[in-house]
């Protein structure tokens, strides 16, 4: 009775006096949200958390440079004196090392430093002496290694049991030219529509991108995938509509529900033997405003996520990228 009061309440007013209504009660939700992580950013102390999110976000960079097509000699040269430091920062903190961050971190830097031995490529004094610190220092601390994959071998396992499949599918940024056939993406977003919707509204939207001038500018704006953006056969633009929200307390619904379509795709992609990796798309206004000009983006949607993907060559690398035990991430509250 209340709920149906209010409507009639907010029909019978101005639009323009409706606006300002929305726009006040969507600040004070946001600004909810912005101060929990304001807060964390400046008064937070937990160090350890922060110099493990700083170990992550280098050495996967660094991850990924191993595993291009091909990799570039010297590569990432700042990002990886940067996780020297990190490393050392980290064991001055006395820290256990045998933290997934911290024996990731350690292992590609070795990595590093083996495959330039490897190919002959004398690296600069600053960087050398970094690298060889770090691997006299840390001589028994073993994390994973990236691997190299068949094509055959990577897709073994697309009709096995559901463990078996979801422990099969990497990220992948190695690609031919062979075409997807549009219909097989389609299969595959069908799939992808049996992710959970609240309220079965379905509000993604998919952009199959093929155009070589559009994939060539959407991978400028995203600005995540050198090395290996230019070799997608097909990008697969994620978008969700805001329309079928039905209030601002709604708000985290069309990223939720996209997160959840975007990991089916995935899984569909790899089920259909189709290599791919999700590209990031946390980017500045301006960024999102050149995409949605690009492809003719409704003011009405928000842009989520883009994916690179294609056929995959016979032999490519895939970074290791290991995850934490469910007992680590677990609270369990039984009593």
């Amino acid at each position: 009775m209340m709920s149906t009061l209010k409507n009639k309440i907010k029909s019978l007013m101005p639009r323009r006096l409706n606006y300002w209504y929305y726009l006040y009660t969507a600040k004070k939700a946001v600004n909810f949200d912005i101060r929990r992580r304001v807060y964390d950013k400046v008064y937070n102390n937990s160090s350890a958390e922060k110099v493990k999110r700083d170990l992550t976000l280098q050495y996967h960079i660094v991850e990924k440079g191993l595993t291009m097509p091909v990799p570039r000699p010297g590569f990432g040269r700042l990002v990886v004196l940067d996780l020297c430091r990190v490393v050392l920062r980290y064991e001055s903190m006395k820290l256990p090392f045998d933290e997934l961050e911290f024996s990731q971190s350690v292992t590609v830097l070795k990595e590093y430093a083996a495959f330039h031995n490897e190919i002959g490529f004398k690296l600069d004094k600053e960087l050398a002496d970094s690298l060889a610190k770090i691997v006299y220092r840390f001589d028994n601390v073993h994390g994973t290694n990236q691997m190299e994959v068949t094509e055959k071998k990577y897709f073994e396992s697309v009709n096995a049991p559901f463990d078996a499949f979801c422990m099969s599918r990497y990220s992948v940024r190695s690609y031919t030219d062979k075409e997807i056939p549009l219909n097989v993406l389609h299969n595959c977003i069908d799939l992808a529509q049996k992710s959970p919707s609240f309220c079965n509204r379905q509000p993604t939207r998919v952009h199959i991108v093929k155009s070589p001038q559009k994939k060539e500018a959407i991978l400028a704006i995203q600005n995540g995938n050198r090395g290996f953006g230019h070799l997608a056969e097909t990008l697969l633009v994620l978008t969700s509509v805001i329309s079928v929200t039905k209030d601002i307390h709604e708000r985290n619904e069309n990223h939720l529900n996209g997160g959840l379509f975007g990991m089916t795709l995935l899984n569909a992609l790899h089920f259909n033997r189709i290599a791919a990796c999700s590209l990031n798309w946390a980017v500045d206004n301006e960024r999102d405003e050149k995409i949605r000009k690009l492809l003719n983006v409704p003011e009405n949607e928000v842009v989520l996520l883009v994916i690179s993907c294609g056929y995959p060559p016979e032999n490519f690398k895939i970074a290791s990228s290991p995850r934490k035990k469910a007992v680590e991430i677990t609270t369990e509250h039984v009593g």
